[in-house]
């Protein structure tokens, strides 16, 4: 299949195949056409001609004469999503704040209001510092632990669904196909398939394979604050890569299949790599090698 008609796949939210999904990842900079592609979709803004803008563009760039040579690598339809949602932002989204974490690092990152967010590894957020006393909404790709001080209502934007309070403590997990809530304190409102759930002090909300679910927590905040990532009935294959979002390494599988029904409960540490993946492996009866920035994982001969 040509790059152009995967990409327009994509654009369309048809299901893609591992092939095709696996191809887009491997795209140089189909990570930043996603990010962008989810700002975008949530961004609230005054009206706004995408066309009008992108012609602006157009005539913006032949007045200076220049060309960005990147583009030129990539299909048409592809370019037409980065000029128009650039001008987008370039006119509306100037003035957001973006703040990210690298591999096992976590990040403490006060708000205007006095709000607090620890953000977990690998995981960012964005938001409009200078409009945010009357526009209190932020953006969060991966993981982040939240403490809202009371006010407006406080927004929490992810590509699966939104989270809203006015004042109140919460987790939020989101990953590329999964949404997992967990209020701690106060009242958490959160919109997801179409639905409106309201979750209170104690309890948590998962969203995975189109299934919605609802269950009791007894914590006091996120485990992973404490050095420790923590699952309930999570498939095999998405604690491998939450391990390797925690820790600098890379999981491979040797003559093991990660099928769907091997299912994780429990827990790895953050800060011994060997403890984290005998975590893992022992409760599966798999062995797993350490080599260097490598994890090789296999079926138990």
């Amino acid at each position: 299949m040509k790059e152009e008609e995967i990409i327009k796949k994509w654009l369309d939210k048809e299901t893609l195949s591992a092939e095709e999904l696996q191809f887009l990842e491997e795209m140089e900079d189909f990570h930043e056409y996603k990010k962008i592609a989810e700002k975008a979709a949530h961004f609230k803004a005054p009206e706004f001609n995408i066309e009008e803008g992108l012609e602006n563009l157009k005539k913006k760039k032949q007045e200076k004469k220049t060309k960005n040579i990147w583009l030129g690598r990539l299909p048409r339809i592809a370019a037409i999503l980065v000029i128009a949602i650039g001008s987008y932002f370039l006119f509306f989204h100037s003035n957001y704040t973006d703040i990210d974490t690298a591999t096992m690092v976590t990040k403490q990152v006060s708000l205007p209001d006095a709000s607090e967010v620890v953000l977990n590894t690998n995981s960012s957020i964005s938001y409009a510092k200078d409009n945010w006393t009357g526009n209190r909404e932020i953006h969060l790709e991966g993981e982040a632990f939240f403490k809202v001080a009371k006010g407006k209502k406080f927004t929490v934007i992810t590509n699966l669904g939104e989270i809203s309070v006015l004042g109140t403590k919460f987790n939020v997990r989101q990953r590329e196909k999964s949404i997992q809530v967990d209020c701690y304190e106060g009242l958490v409102e959160v919109k997801i398939n179409n639905k409106t759930i309201k979750l209170s002090a104690g309890k948590s909300l998962s969203f995975r394979d189109q299934q919605l679910n609802q269950y009791e927590n007894f914590d006091n905040s996120s485990n992973w604050l404490r050095g420790k990532s923590t699952f309930k009935s999570i498939p095999l294959g998405e604690v491998f890569k939450e391990l390797e979002r925690q820790y600098p390494v890379q999981i491979q599988t040797k003559n093991l299949t990660l099928d769907q029904d091997k299912l994780f409960t429990g827990s790895f540490t953050h800060k011994d790599i060997e403890t984290a993946i005998k975590s893992i492996t022992l409760p599966f009866g798999l062995d797993y090698s350490i080599q260097k920035n490598k994890i090789i994982v296999s079926a138990r001969e």
